[in-house]
């Protein structure tokens, strides 16, 4: 049987708990946003891009700058690179990539560039990324250093913050209290052991499925990642009505529900998931600013709004997936590559 270990041991730990530091140092960062909003603000039409979790960062975005009153979609990057729309002089985009390696990222970068297209870039202050890799006029927001574990976590919340200073800066007040977000952040914190015992009790599940509705289905499919790079643990996420129309279907009562939730207009469905979950006999979390169903486990986190709530809300889930990993005995930072077989595979890849 594989030893267990402490979350203490991971780099990852650190920078979980880094993150209301970072994000209320944010909060008055020098970065161009004024300029960005600028650039978004004139667009008919503004495209969001990122792979792996800055997919997850550029669906956040797109929300947080539909609020603003701006028309936002979120691409894959594979997919705007691979089959890319067909470009109009009043678009603009913004691209997410932490580290600037990520061979789609750079190559929706190129096509921006060929197109004309006014561009932001949201990396780290870290990135390998050059002037000659992005437009002239670019207009460049630098977040934290480049995580140091594998398992992004402080990246993340950070190039969600910059993105609702830019939303707020396109129209003041439309995305919630963002000077609230660092104390929210830092309250999720605090959950800690009720997430301990969470794994504890959900070390044995078959597998975990995470689902949320709206601007709560980014955090379900970053719990995904999450739980998946750190923990190695077999887990799915769904939209929480993709999950009732079919992938139900699959669901045992040796598997658990993690589903994050807010008090607005998806709020009944997400109930009645978890309750469609705990009448199967599964376990079910809930991470919310509002009480669960009976029966649900919940993890009460800051009410922030609900385009806001993203950054506050995937903490639990970022301390679940390093206990999990702590529970399991394995390392946490370094994305399995500690087993030759899938480190031979994974080298093979070009990401």
């Amino acid at each position: 049987m594989t030893a267990t270990r402490s979350i203490s041991e991971y780099r990852l730990y650190g920078a979980i708990r880094s993150q209301p530091m970072e994000l209320d140092r944010l909060l008055s960062a020098p970065e161009p946003v004024d300029e960005a909003a600028e650039v978004l603000a004139r667009a008919d039409r503004v495209f969001t891009i990122g792979i792996g979790t800055s997919s997850n960062a550029a669906s956040v975005a797109a929300n947080l700058l539909s609020a603003a009153g701006l028309d936002a979609r979120a691409w894959s990057s594979a997919d705007f690179a691979l089959y890319p729309p067909a470009f109009r002089p009043t678009d603009a985009a913004v691209v997410y990539t932490h580290t600037g390696r990520k061979r789609f990222s750079r190559e929706a970068l190129r096509l921006l560039a060929e197109h004309g297209v006014a561009s932001v870039l949201l990396t780290s202050t870290e990135s390998v990324l050059t002037d000659a890799d992005y437009a002239p006029g670019t207009v460049v927001l630098r977040s934290v250093p480049r995580d140091p574990s594998s398992m992004f976590t402080v990246s993340h919340t950070a190039a969600m913050l910059l993105s609702a200073r830019i939303a707020e800066a396109v129209r003041d007040g439309s995305v919630g209290p963002l000077a609230r977000v660092p104390a929210a952040v830092d309250d999720a914190l605090k959950l800690e052991p009720q997430v301990e015992a969470l794994a504890h009790a959900w070390q044995g599940k078959r597998a975990i499925i995470a689902v949320g509705a709206g601007p709560h289905e980014p955090s379900a499919h970053e719990a995904h990642i999450k739980i998946a790079e750190a923990a190695r643990r077999a887990i799915r996420s769904y939209a929480v009505e993709q999950f009732l129309h079919g992938p139900q279907v699959q669901v045992h009562s040796d598997e658990a529900l993690l589903i994050f939730a807010g008090d607005g207009p998806g709020l009944d469905r997400s109930r009645q998931a978890a309750e469609f979950a705990r009448t199967l006999g599964c376990d079910v979390a809930w991470i919310a600013p509002i009480d669960g169903p009976a029966g649900a486990s919940t993890l009460r986190v800051a009410d922030v709004g609900e385009w806001l709530a993203p950054i506050v809300e995937v903490v639990p889930a970022q301390l679940l997936a390093g206990h999990l990993a702590a529970l399991a005995g394995v390392d946490g930072d370094n994305f399995r590559m500690d087993e030759p077989a899938f480190q031979r595979a994974r080298e093979a890849l070009e990401l």
